[in-house]
């Protein structure tokens, strides 16, 4: 977890974000045990209410819940699906691929997965149950209000990574009270089963909690040039394979066959446990030096080329559908039909769409599955409402929410044929405002 860098290709744009997610997961540990203290805190009054064991369980598998990522985070989770996809995989196992949550819950489970010893023995030791730590991690919807400290709405993962990734990268957003956060947690009964929610003083604080989180997705985790270093990744992990799948014998790319890249992804072996755990940063950016070397030994130039811009920073050109036409919705409609139309052979070849809905908060209502997901305000007498549902949140009435859709292109020629059809659109609206305005000629 060293050798695995919490943002991946976000100090690219952040110089500064080089944090591993190693030093996360030990802050998600001091966060995730200090709300369960003031989980025990709240329960004091009912003897035998706090389930102790349960308590630690959820304490530890918030120290282990990122032991699962590969390299780059979730950029190599999309490059795997689409590997799949081209190689035609059924939609059912595509569905099917692992994701981190389920690595973490696999080398829990699993005897020898790591460099570093046998973590099943060592939870066993201390009469830990593997099985129930692994469940904790891999489950998306809490099961409970431990559950809900490693991954509910106010978990102790986000009170990480939302103050360690601001500090990190040295943006003012994403900032939020932590400590009146920790000093306002209750713990109430909700159709039989306690919950945790916040009292009513610290709603401020939630609300900030939640749109700090929202701009820090879109300033940092969505940054336009990070997503274009994370699709040029995408790139070459995609032809990589693609030339060892048409590469029978001897080197690919002037990588061993036995290199951990190769390994992992043969068709033999999908999603082999041991093969994945020998991947990190340091394996990814070793195979782009070897590639990017590997030009005299015949190795396609295409992958050689995005193995050196990738090297070399040489990030994308970027078109934002949003910012060329800001609050115009029928024009962000028509400059894409046009693109679909204009580009249909070089779309996923030379040029690349990336799409993302972001919102600070979806209310879950009276969703059983999603209950612990749900941020609940604790009103002066006991009664818990929904954050959207207080009626002077933000949230009562806030329906934000940001569609961030870009292209990037790996062609200069077709970047400024995609600008012409932007200034094409846009000279299109100047047109029809002029003729709205023309006077009439006067009347005789």
């Amino acid at each position: 977890m060293r050798r695995i860098k919490q943002l991946g290709m976000s100090e690219f744009v952040f110089p500064s974000a080089t944090h591993s997610r190693f030093a996360h997961s030990i802050g998600v540990f001091y966060s995730a045990r200090r709300l369960m203290e003031r989980i025990r805190r709240e329960l004091d009054a009912s003897p035998g209410a706090f389930e102790k064991k349960r308590g630690e369980a959820a304490v530890l598998a918030a120290l282990l819940h990122d032991i699962g990522h590969g390299p780059f985070s979730h950029v190599f989770e999309r490059a795997r699906k689409a590997i799949a996809e081209r190689r035609g995989q059924d939609k059912s196992k595509i569905n099917k691929i692992k994701k981190h949550e389920d690595f973490s819950a696999d080398m829990i489970r699993n005897e020898r997965t790591t460099r570093d010893g046998d973590i099943r023995d060592i939870l066993k030791k201390w009469n830990f149950d593997p099985e129930e730590i692994a469940k904790i991690v891999s489950e998306e919807h809490p099961a409970d209000m431990y559950h809900a400290v490693v991954s509910g709405t106010f978990d102790a993962d986000r009170m990480d990574y939302m103050r360690r990734d601001k500090y990190m990268t040295g943006i003012g957003e994403g900032g939020f009270d932590t400590n009146w956060i920790m000093d306002n947690v209750r713990v109430a009964r909700q159709n039989g089963d306690y919950t945790l929610c916040l009292a009513l003083k610290a709603l401020t604080a939630a609300e900030e909690f939640l749109l700090g989180r929202y701009h820090l997705h879109k300033d940092i985790y969505h940054h336009k040039t990070t997503r274009g270093m994370e699709c040029l990744l995408q790139i070459f992990l995609d032809r990589l394979i693609r030339e060892m799948d048409d590469t029978r014998t001897g080197p690919v790319a002037g990588l061993n066959r036995n290199h951990p890249l190769l390994r992992f992804f043969a068709k033999e072996k999908p999603d082999d446990l041991g093969a994945y755990c020998a991947l990190d940063d340091t394996v990814v950016w070793g195979a782009l030096h070897t590639v990017a070397e590997s030009a005299k030994a015949g190795t396609p130039s295409s992958l050689v080329h995005i193995a050196q811009r990738i090297l070399e920073r040489n990030v994308p050109a970027c078109i934002d559908v949003a910012r060329c036409f800001p609050m115009q919705s029928d024009k962000q409609i028509s400059f894409k039909k046009e693109m679909d139309a204009q580009f249909e052979s070089s779309l996923d070849k030379t040029i690349f769409f990336d799409s993302r809905s972001l919102s600070p908060y979806e209310g879950v209502g009276a969703d059983v599955k999603k209950r612990y997901k749900r941020l609940l305000i604790q009103l002066p007498n006991g009664e818990l409402r929904e954050i959207t549902e207080i009626s002077d949140s933000v949230f009562a009435n806030l329906n934000l929410k940001t569609v961030l859709e870009r292209y990037y292109f790996l062609e200069g020629s077709e970047h400024e044929e995609a600008k012409q059809i932007v200034e094409k659109i846009t000279r299109r609206g100047r047109t029809k405002r002029n003729i709205g305005r023309r006077k009439k000629p006067p009347t005789r």
